[in-house]
C-alpha cells in the first residue's frame, strides 16, 4: 500500500474538511408552520420546524415572537407530545394563546443552534452565509363576544 505524503495528503484533508460545507452536506430547512395559523385568545396550536441534519449538529431550536422579543419558546425533537418521534428532525411545541393576547398579525422566528449556543449557519447557492431559521406568520383574531 502506497502512503500519501505532502501535497496529496494535504489535498485529501482539505477535501474531507470541505465536505461538511457543501450545499448537500449542510443542514437544511424542510418546512415550518404553526397549525392552525389563525387563532383566538384561549386557542391552542402546534409550532413545527422540520430540518434535515445529517451531521447531527443541531442541539436546539428556539423561537421568538418578532413583535415582542420578550416572548420566546423552545421547540423539542424528543418524542414527547406534540412531537411525534424523537430524533426525526421535526422540532415541535404546543402553544396556548393567552386570553389577554391582542388581536393582530404576528411573526414567529425560529432559529437552529449548535451545542455551543451559536446559530447554525448555512451557505446559500450564491455563497452567502445565513442562520438556519424560518419565519412563520400567525394571526390572532379578537375574542368572541
Amino acid at each position: 500500500m502506497k502512503r500519501m505524503t505532502g501535497p496529496v495528503l494535504l489535498a485529501g484533508c482539505l477535501l474531507f474538511l470541505a465536505g461538511c460545507n457543501t450545499l448537500a452536506g449542510q443542514p437544511g430547512l424542510r418546512g415550518a408552520a404553526i397549525t392552525p395559523d389563525t387563532l383566538k385568545p384561549g386557542d391552542a396550536a402546534v409550532v413545527t420546524m422540520t430540518i434535515r441534519d445529517r451531521q447531527g449538529i443541531i442541539e436546539r431550536v428556539q423561537g421568538v415572537v418578532v413583535e415582542d422579543p420578550r416572548i420566546t419558546f423552545r421547540l423539542m425533537d424528543d418524542g414527547l407530545d406534540p412531537d411525534a418521534k424523537a430524533g426525526d428532525g421535526v422540532w415541535s411545541m404546543a402553544v396556548d394563546v393567552p386570553f389577554q393576547a391582542p388581536p393582530g398579525e404576528y411573526f414567529l422566528e425560529m432559529t437552529a443552534y449548535t451545542d455551543d449556543g451559536e446559530p447554525v449557519t448555512i451557505r446559500e447557492k450564491g455563497g452567502t452565509l445565513k442562520p438556519l431559521q424560518a419565519v412563520v406568520p400567525l394571526r390572532i383574531l379578537p375574542p368572541e363576544k
